[in-house]
């Protein structure tokens, strides 16, 4: 019999019903695939995450047990495969650098970017201090997922605004905080349409994270308003 842990356990490791769901989502394999891609590299970062989500995939499993099996068909491997992203097959670096990038960019957001790390991103610049690099969709995406890497510089506020429908932030580099909460390297960060805040970039490093949006941001100020019709986002 596997050994699972205890579900009182599990508390820590779900620290509010959406990150509760997007774990049971992910463990049932029916996120969206920006959603499933992000949860994947939180799943590689973060141990808790990791282990909660091997729980519900062992649960999973155990019901699978019980449901009589229906043959597949013989193209569904090929068709499969054909919609997986590229992964390059270059061989890995040994350098101090290299080693760094991959530890910092988990496999999956490195393989959805043909092998690319953090370091070697061409970065856009949409104000001082901000930067984006689209990854799924783009500034002009107004339906569906958009995903993309955010680079704030370390010490810098952003400005408040809330969100259409949610926001999946996974911490990547560095660190913010909000009124209530802080987030570090592997921190999974779910915010909705309910939710406000005007999060502070903490200073000695900036902080880069992937995140997946349904829409654009609600600023709440004028001035990010005017800019947002510039810059998108």
């Amino acid at each position: 019999m596997i050994g699972l842990p205890n579900i009182s356990d599990l508390a820590f490791m779900a620290p509010c019903d959406k990150q509760s769901e997007a774990i049971t989502g992910y463990a049932a394999g029916s996120l969206s695939p920006a959603r499933h891609a992000l949860m994947a590299c939180a799943v590689e970062i973060n141990p808790d995450l990791e282990v909660a989500a091997t729980f519900e995939t062992d649960v999973a499993a155990s019901l699978m047990t019980e449901i009589r099996p229906v043959p597949l068909s013989p193209m569904l491997i090929g068709e499969t495969l054909a919609k997986l992203p590229y992964v390059s097959n270059r061989p890995a670096n040994d350098s101090a650098h290299s080693d760094l990038r991959m530890r910092l960019a988990p496999k999956p957001l490195r393989d959805l970017m043909a092998g690319t790390g953090l370091r070697d991103i061409k970065w856009k610049s949409i104000v001082p201090g901000v930067a984006v690099h689209d990854i799924l969709g783009n500034r002009k995406t107004r339906t569906g997922d958009r995903m993309y890497l955010l680079r704030a510089k370390g010490g810098m506020q952003l400005p408040e605004h809330s969100h259409h429908g949610e926001e999946w932030t996974l911490i990547l580099t560095g660190s913010y905080q909000t009124e209530n909460n802080s987030y570090h390297r592997g921190d999974l960060h779910i915010a909705d349409e309910t939710t406000a805040h005007a999060p502070y970039v903490k200073e000695g490093e900036d902080c880069i994270c992937l995140v997946v949006t349904q829409g654009q941001l609600h600023m709440k100020s004028w001035l990010p308003k005017i800019l947002q019709q510039v810059v998108g986002i």
